[in-house]
């Protein structure tokens, strides 16, 4: 299934969230990984602020991708996009 998104940030956002839940990782875990702070992946999931691209560069290396691949809307996961749409994460804004 292919998603639309009003813009590359709103692309950006989903697939670090994206990944994460397709590894399996929590925030904390992916926080843990890379090296960032908990509460700063949380805003990046809630569009509260934007990564440098070393920023970038370190989170898609922990979840395992190349850094395009946080720019690229492929088809996805219908499994994954439905535990992210019933998370409670994704519901907050």
């Amino acid at each position: 299934m292919q998603l639309d998104f009003s813009d590359l940030r709103e692309l950006l956002i989903f697939n670090i969230k994206y990944y994460r839940y397709k590894n399996n990782y929590s925030q904390e875990r992916l926080a843990e990984l890379s090296k960032l702070s908990p509460r700063y992946i949380t805003d990046i999931e809630r569009g509260l602020h934007c990564p440098t691209i070393p920023k970038l560069e370190i989170i898609a290396k922990s979840l395992n991708i190349e850094p395009y691949e946080l720019f690229v809307n492929p088809k996805r996961d219908i499994n994954i996009l439905n535990k992210i749409k019933n998370s409670r994460q994704y519901n907050q804004k």
